[in-house]
């Protein structure tokens, strides 16, 4: 099973790099903005829940319950159903921020390692960064009382 929490650490990391400065790298920031918070949510679920996979990968089992090993998503079913802690009390703000960051401008954020620099208004960047420490601190504050 993979380490979500770790992973969640380093791709912040890799997020501060590419998100600030001269040099900064919008299209690599939603991207792994989005991947941190996949990771963040993945891990969450892990220590909160008993999740292992089947024999194939395929499969979760999360507190005896199979599902189907969840792809890339900010707002999956799962998280919502295991992670009442996190989403019971979310404010409506966070809640559409959460959505807008899992597909900024209706573009998944994975889908972002193919869109070319230029093509990112400088605008839309605001706004996803906006979105993005509206979720962050909300999910860090939650990550905490964990």
């Amino acid at each position: 099973m993979e380490k979500y929490e770790e992973a969640a650490v380093s791709r912040f990391d890799d997020w501060e790099v590419l998100s600030k400065g001269e040099n900064r790298r919008k299209a690599c920031t939603i991207h792994l903005g989005g991947i941190y918070i996949e990771c963040l949510l993945k891990g969450m679920l892990c220590s909160q829940c008993s999740v292992t996979e089947d024999t194939t990968g395929s499969r979760w089992i999360v507190n005896g319950d199979s599902y189907r090993r969840p792809g890339h998503g900010l707002n999956l079913t799962l998280y919502t159903s295991y992670l009442s802690d996190v989403y019971d009390d979310m404010p409506d703000e966070t809640q559409e921020a959460l959505e807008y960051l899992d597909s900024p401008e209706e573009i998944g954020y994975i889908d972002y390692r193919y869109i070319c620099e230029n093509d990112i208004d400088e605008q839309v960047f605001e706004k996803w960064m906006e979105k993005f420490i509206i979720v962050f601190e909300y999910l860090e504050h939650k990550k905490c009382e964990m």
